[in-house]
């Protein structure tokens, strides 16, 4: 029997093997791929990042999650009031901001009708033009209307039918905050 350094003792069928190497993108290290964990989407089928590495890093998330979880009331309000200083300084009113944190608000402004940077609505004014749009919105409080008793929500699809009420008369809903 053989011994390597890094993989301890060896057997004689081991050693007729050709070493492969792979390179960790974390580390920059070049290690056999016994070093590597399994990953079946992966090209060679190993993740990117050696044991050692993904060790660390969840290592590294887990204590992160728990200090999170351990905040005490006035560490959770302090950083509240951080954030508020900071929002203020780059113009948005503190109340606002920590309305929107306590609570998302499903009408006004959902979570989702925001991804990449801009709201659903603003890009189709962009793409279709204001008065097309005026028209979607007609069309959309009409449908909150018309369902509102059967979805579990009434005053949210009746408030959201307000909403596309007014936008559709010109009025945008979203800038009265501002």
């Amino acid at each position: 029997m053989n011994f390597d350094d890094t993989r301890g003792p060896r057997t004689p069928d081991d050693t007729d093997k050709p070493r492969v190497l792979k390179t960790c993108t974390k580390c920059k290290e070049t290690k056999e791929t016994s070093d590597f964990n399994k990953h079946r989407k992966s090209k060679d089928g190993l993740q990117t990042w050696c044991r050692v590495c993904t060790t660390e890093a969840a290592r590294a998330y887990n204590k992160r999650q728990k200090a999170k979880a351990n905040r005490s009331a006035g560490q959770k309000k302090r950083w509240k009031k951080e954030k508020t200083m900071e929002k203020k300084q780059a113009g948005v009113s503190g109340e606002a901001f920590l309305k929107s944190l306590d609570t998302p608000d499903p009408v006004n402004s959902p979570e989702h009708y925001k991804t990449g940077g801009i709201e659903c609505i603003d890009a189709m004014v962009q793409v279709f033009g204001d008065e097309a749009v005026r028209t979607y919105a007609r069309v959309n409080a009409f449908k909150y209307i018309w369902r509102h008793q059967y979805k579990g929500k009434p005053e949210e699809d009746l408030a959201k039918a307000a909403w596309y009420t007014r936008f559709a008369n010109g009025d945008d809903p979203r800038k009265e905050g501002k």
